[in-house]
């Protein structure tokens, strides 16, 4: 049995999975997928000056130089909206630039305007603005490519995207881009008593939620879940979705029969197909059955757990990182200290993990723990936000004493 930090600097150190190719996809259809090159604008933002409020449009020089009896100014009959092409406006017919122009928010600024009077502060009368103190040019005035100019790189290579970056693709007219293929993945699950959601259930048994659990964190971190098969606990079965697994997936997951139960077939399925063991069992707390190795000498496969909450934990700790090194992603998630608000004394020399809730009060971070955790406590997952760790060497967690948090 080995050290969570030795079991994970194996696990790091393998760069088995082929190369990832790009592929093509709508920007539409791209959460969680993670970018394959730099994204450069091809347009201005804002694509053209315009207004940040509902206003009246002037030219500044005509007021740089008012008297006491102030500019006044007619106002032209077009009023300029979002969306319209106001650079066509010809203004000769009503002074050309010697006028105002009433515009809305976003409207694009006529050519020679340059300055805007919101609407509450200008003064009318006989359909004239009346204008009593010099106005600074750019008043106003969202600026063509103030924010981001042509060229701009505006999102970087191994960025997952969210819907705030979709958000800016769109804005820049990207609707395509390129990102990495998804990881095929295989998730196997063992047990007697687990069933597919295709079937009615039955007495002694249960749906396989960790396949659940499997498939939605693997798609939300670069992966396609190819094949989630359920395995009873017999031999030749588990053996021949591994071979299907092979031919098909660069990772491979398994769930349950991880140890030396008379039940336990999934090591001697992963030998029987080329599987080596890099290392069996870690010194932490829950998941102490996991095992980790090489099918081949290039399919890495994770052998979790099947108790939920110490098969959650092996992905948030060891899959997603690994995941996450391999394709680079550039990720905003990252481990932070919080604050315990609890007591907790532990009983072993194990890391352990603890399911937690991570929340925000009077300017810090704290976590707290839940009265009802283990490794089996299927509940937690309604109300846990972060896993916490506590180092091998501490017996006990004080309130008011640094956390590592996994946020989730």
């Amino acid at each position: 049995m080995i050290s969570f930090d030795e079991s994970l600097n194996i696990i790091n150190s393998i760069n088995t999975t082929a190369t990832l190719k790009a592929e093509k996809i709508s920007a539409v259809n791209a959460a969680d997928r993670v970018l394959y090159d730099d994204v450069i604008s091809g347009v201005d933002y804002p694509v053209c000056d315009n207004s940040a409020m509902d206003g009246y449009a002037v030219n500044s020089d005509l007021t740089k130089n008012i008297n006491s009896s102030g500019l006044i100014l007619p106002i032209n009959k077009k009023v300029v909206y979002a969306g319209e092409d106001s650079v066509n406006y010809i203004y000769k017919k009503s002074g050309g630039e010697n006028c105002a122009v009433r515009i809305m928010t976003g409207g694009y600024m006529p050519e020679t305007f340059d300055a805007v009077i919101p609407l509450e502060d200008a003064v009318i009368e006989n359909n004239h603005l009346i204008i009593n103190s010099p106005v600074k040019q750019g008043k106003n005035v969202r600026n063509r490519g103030e924010v981001i100019k042509k060229g701009d790189v505006i999102l970087k290579k191994n960025t997952r995207l969210t819907p705030e970056n979709l958000s800016l693709l769109v804005s820049c007219s990207i609707t395509n881009i390129k990102v990495f293929e998804k990881i095929p993945v295989s998730v196997i699950s063992t047990g007697n008593e687990i069933i597919g959601l295709d079937k009615k259930p039955a007495y002694g048994k249960i749906y396989n939620s960790n396949g659940i659990l499997a498939e939605n964190f693997l798609m939300q971190n670069g992966c396609a879940v190819v094949n989630n098969a359920v395995c009873k606990d017999n031999l030749k079965e588990i053996e021949d979705a591994l071979s299907n697994a092979i031919k098909t997936s660069k990772i491979i997951i398994t769930s349950a029969g991880a140890s030396f139960g008379d039940k336990d077939f999934t090591e001697k399925a992963l030998e029987a197909v080329g599987f080596k063991i890099k290392f069996r069992q870690v010194a932490i707390k829950p998941a102490k059955p996991f095992s980790f190795g090489l099918i081949n000498k290039k399919i890495p496969v994770f052998m979790l757990p099947g108790n939920p909450v110490a098969f959650y934990t092996c992905l948030a700790v060891y899959v997603k990182p690994f995941i996450n090194g391999h394709i680079r992603i550039n990720s905003r998630m990252h481990k932070i200290k919080s604050v315990s608000s609890f007591e907790y004394i532990k009983k072993n020399k194990r890391k352990e993990f603890i399911p937690a809730n991570t929340f925000y009060k009077d300017g810090t971070v704290y976590s707290e723990i839940f009265e009802k955790s283990g490794p089996a406590t299927i509940n937690v997952f309604g109300v846990m936000n972060s896993i916490i760790s506590v180092p091998e060497d501490a017996s006990v967690i004080h309130k008011g004493e640094l956390l590592d948090t996994y946020l989730i």
